[in-house]
């Protein structure tokens, strides 16, 4: 028996002997780390290939295992992994390493866990006691060992890890059980870090069933095209598709740290127009014109892996235009802010497949991200009193509110209290930008304005400034809200009326990256009684929803590890009351179908306000029962659909609101209503309507199970017993559908007196088209983005 103290031999050094001596291999730590999983997970792997017994026990004790260590190790193919199965919230704390060959047995048992200090650096005590498989205490542990990992532990699975990851808080007393800095001693090499190696390890896994898309939704500053270089390194052609041009000089490299010198690169931007790079950078205002999308440039499939940058932008004409026309092996799309107005879309491009998801709760509470201390000041403008027009404030009234001497003051009395000397002011207009400008130099504040007219060649000097500590502040609108990396950056200042979500996390994002001395980001947030402001503290815990606004009492806020929260008594008590207040659900609704009106320039219809609205249709429905229910209380009603028969205000409730746990209803309803409304279709017909349906790439998802086997292959008898056995005989026996439906001699028919009265009404077709898509395009998100209600 001997001691190991890390101070002539480490851990790790003795680890790796007995790993190379040893044919079974049994670890029992408490806890593990990615610093310490770094340095064995080769060693390990190399074991197990040469065919070496590996069994492993560790816990979620007090939650001090990293997720990320565990996603390496199940990246890594490691097999008989087991987490200690803790019911009884008991300590768990064996730090034992057992190595056997024959009857010989090498045990490691002391203080070491597996991280990067217990392994090579910290003042460690541990023993290594050498016997043969008879000794009684030898024999002891193994059995010790076999209980627990028997009796007492559970296997590691995909999903208990993915819910792990997202409860996981890297507290201030995880933090100290190692020395972060001493990572640093590494080698230095690119690979995977954070967020990308659980990102990395479920893309592959999405490939393996047989996805061609994905959506990856992570956090400003975590590193999303860092992970789309990784991913990408086993294509031949790449290509990385961005909205904004500054974007593609930092993407590219990016890719060329990870890639090197193996692969060509190129743009495809403006006038430069590289068709022969492997990997290829461009701007979707230049490839996503029709004219650049065919063989005399690219042939359909030149890339064999897409990646779209902020992929919800991909809703515009020209990302329609380029999806449309590529077809590679494999699309990812990349946001941190997928909710947005026409966001229905956006999960659509990726066939409705989130191969992962990392918000800032998750990169702050994983160390990934700097955690905040967020100031709420109480803004006194009076913004009931600025006009409110399609969707937002009334751009000259608004620059007229803010542009005011006293509100000035406020905002640099406050900066230079909270100030962290590099900072970025987010402003609301141009001119508000060049006015705080001036108004800081004025004040002996060094600071300059960049804005979207400013040159690019200026603005990369502007931020290099900013770095360098010749100016402290960078006021800005719109430019820095994505894609600008500047982790640097330790304040950021809200000084326009934020009621946006997505505009808010991309704003707070800019100053969340992590940068060496960088503890805390400080957020200097003026609130007023704008449009949205009680929703900020909900804001703060990444728990908002789109679909059910709501404020948040801020005795309740469950902020990310490490960060605080502060607000102005005048701001409290203005937050309590806008809490306490309680407009009508009704008021809320006709709220917001008149802003989507206004947006539009038209009445909504049902897809409109799927699309547009700030609450989802079933709010509607529930609450008025109908959607003519609701176009009549809200005075939005037209004569015509005022004087609709009975009956077919009642069919068209039926089509809103019947039960969908598949969507066989939608192509059986379409094969009487597709193109024009008839009295009657053959089960022929209504075959070749569910064959055509479901040979949409979303619409398939529904017949990927042990019931629909080799669905591929279905011939039309397939689909004609698959439209018997569910919809028709659901909706012909149903009380509510049997009143319009019916099906005799394989034809199904539409009630007589309902088809009649549909022929005589002007647009009825478009209406039951309008729910029909609503109730397909809402089925598959919902479903397939797994959605709350």
């Amino acid at each position: 028996m001997n001691l190991l103290t890390n101070r002539t031999e480490d851990m790790y050094s003795r680890l790796k002997k007995h790993i190379e001596f040893a044919e079974e291999i049994f670890i029992n730590v408490s806890f593990i780390r990615d610093s310490g999983m770094k340095l064995l997970i080769k060693d390990l792997v190399k074991a197990q290939k040469a065919g070496k017994k590996i069994k492993i026990i560790t816990s979620d004790y007090m939650n001090v295992t990293e997720p990320v260590a565990l996603y390496r190790v199940v990246q890594n193919d490691l097999k008989n992994i087991k987490i200690f199965n803790n019911i009884n919230k008991i300590s768990f704390h064996p730090k034992t390493y057992i190595f056997k060959k024959e009857d010989q047995v090498e045990v490691l048992i002391g203080s070491s866990n597996i991280s990067w200090s217990a392994l090579k650096t910290g003042v460690e005590w541990n023993y290594n006691i050498s016997g043969n498989i008879s000794n009684p205490e030898i024999k002891n542990i193994l059995d010790e060992f076999e209980l627990l990992y028997e009796k007492n532990s559970f296997v590691l699975t995909d999903q208990w890890l993915r819910e792990y990851e997202k409860k996981y808080k890297n507290t201030d007393s995880v933090k100290l059980i190692e020395n972060n800095s001493s990572e640093e001693k590494l080698p230095l090499e690119i690979e995977p870090i954070k967020f990308q190696i659980p990102a990395l390890y479920e893309l592959s896994k999405t490939r393996e069933e047989g996805y061609k898309k994905a959506l990856v939704i992570v956090g400003t500053g975590l590193g999303k095209t860092y992970l789309s270089a990784f991913d990408s390194l086993s294509f031949k052609r790449v290509l990385f598709v961005v909205h904004r041009e500054e974007i593609l000089h930092q993407a590219m490299e990016t890719f060329k740290t990870v890639h090197g010198d193996k692969k060509s690169y190129g743009f495809f931007k403006g006038s430069l127009k590289d068709t022969q790079a492997e990997i290829i950078f461009a701007s979707i205002a230049t490839l996503g014109k029709k004219e650049y999308l065919n063989s005399d440039y690219f042939p359909k499939d030149y890339f064999d892996y897409i990646v779209i940058d902020e992929v919800h932008h991909g809703t515009s004409n020209n990302y329609k235009n380029l999806l449309d026309y590529f077809n590679p092996q494999f699309l990812l799309g990349l946001t941190a802010t997928p909710e947005r107005q026409d966001n229905g879309d956006v999960y659509e491009i990726c066939d409705y497949n989130i191969a992962y998801e990392c918000d800032f709760v998750t990169g702050i509470n994983n160390n990934w991200l700097t955690p905040f201390k967020y100031y709420g000041i109480f803004d006194s403008i009076d913004y009931e009193n600025i006009p409110w027009r399609s969707g937002r404030y009334d751009l000259e009234a608004l620059e007229n509110a803010l542009i005011v001497e006293e509100r000035s003051n406020k905002i640099l009395k406050r900066y230079l209290k909270f100030k962290n000397r590099i900072s970025l002011g987010f402003c609301a207009s141009v001119k508000h930008c060049h006015y705080m400008e001036d108004f800081f130099n004025k004040n002996k504040i060094k600071a300059k304005s960049i804005t979207g007219n400013t040159p690019s060649s200026e603005r990369s000097r502007i931020i290099e400034e900013l770095k360098s500590g010749e100016i402290e502040i960078i006021f800005t609108v719109d430019v820095f809200n994505e894609g600008v990396d500047i982790p640097c950056v330790n304040t950021v200042l809200f000084l326009r009326p934020t009621e946006s979500y997505t505009i808010f996390l991309q704003q707070l994002g800019r100053g969340l990256r992590t940068f060496k001395d960088k503890t805390i980001l400080r957020v200097l947030d003026f609130v007023g009684n704008y449009k949205g402001a009680e929703l900020r503290p909900m804001y703060l815990t990444g728990k908002y929803k789109k679909n059910s606004p709501s404020p948040l009492d801020i005795e309740d806020l469950d902020l990310p590890s490490g960060c605080t929260a502060n607000f102005d008594l005048e701001l409290l008590d203005y937050l309590e009351k806008a809490r306490e207040k309680k407009t009508p659900i009704k008021t809320k609704l006709m709220e917001d179908f008149n802003s989507v009106k206004e947006f539009l320039g038209y009445k909504p219809s049902l897809m409109d306000i799927f699309t547009y609205g700030n609450y989802p249709v079933n709010f509607y429905l529930q609450n008025f029962k109908s959607w003519l229910n609701f176009l009549e209380e809200s005075k939005n009603i037209t004569i015509q659909e005022k004087n609709y028969p009975e009956n077919i205000k009642s069919f068209l409730s039926l089509l809103e609101k019947t039960s969908m746990t598949k969507s066989y209803k939608i192509p059986l309803l379409l094969s009487l209503f597709k193109n024009t409304i008839k009295e009657r279709v053959s089960l022929d017909e209504i075959a070749k309507e569910f064959m055509e349906f479901y040979q949409d790439k979303v619409h398939k998802k529904d017949l990927n199970n042990k019931k629909h086997l080799n669905s591929n292959n279905w011939t039309l008898e397939n689909y004609k017993k698959l439209a018997l056995e569910n919809p028709i005989k659901f909706m012909t026996e149903n009380k509510e559908s049997a009143k319009y439906l019916s099906f005799e001699n394989d034809y199904l028919i539409l009630d007589k007196y309902l088809y009649e009265n549909l022929l005589f009404e002007n647009n009825i077709l478009r209406d039951i088209l309008d729910r029909l898509t609503y109730r397909n395009k809402n089925y598959f998100r919902r479903k397939y983005n797994l959605e709350e209600e």
